[in-house]
């Protein structure tokens, strides 16, 4: 089993604004709904805190430092050894935010990612990591259209081995 992290980010490594996304995209979201449905999805407590409920056809997982805080619907984890042994036994998506990806990239076997090639403004960005460890298995382009209008591809990469 693995550990797969899945983000969409723009030419400058750009993945948020504020605890939202700075672009509507409805390809990407379809996306996202397609290859974490029925898995176990983890993420920080900003980015629930943002969603505001948990996913749903999927098992959530908040990771936090904050013992106390609960929330209907979702685990709540406090530390990094659960989701690994958790991935011992099923595939597991990591879905942020910025922090929960710096944290989980050493870990990591497989990057989801979107890559929009465009600008955006924002305030979050995807940590700094070694491309070269990486091998691109799949590619697809996005398809532009009006509710989708910038350029977009949807990529697989794998850990080398």
């Amino acid at each position: 089993m693995s550990i797969n992290m899945i983000w969409a980010m723009d030419r400058n490594q750009l993945i948020g604004r504020n605890n939202a996304l700075p672009w509507h995209l409805p390809n990407d979201m379809q996306y996202f709904r397609r290859v974490t449905s029925g898995k176990t999805v983890v993420m920080g407590r900003k980015t629930y805190d943002s969603i505001g409920r948990p996913l749903p056809k999927r098992r959530n997982l908040v990771l936090t430092r904050n013992l106390e805080w609960t929330a209907e619907g979702v685990e709540t984890i406090t530390d990094l050894e659960t989701v690994l042994k958790l991935a011992e036994k099923e595939d597991v998506m990591i879905m942020g935010g910025a922090e929960i990806y710096h944290l989980f990239m050493p870990h990591a076997d497989r990057l989801l990612i979107t890559f929009i090639d465009a600008e955006f403004e924002g305030t979050d960005y995807f940590p700094n990591y070694d491309q070269s460890e990486w091998v691109l298995v799949e590619e697809t382009e996005g398809t532009m259209d009006e509710k989708n209008p910038v350029p977009h591809r949807f990529t697989v990469y794998e850990r080398n081995k």
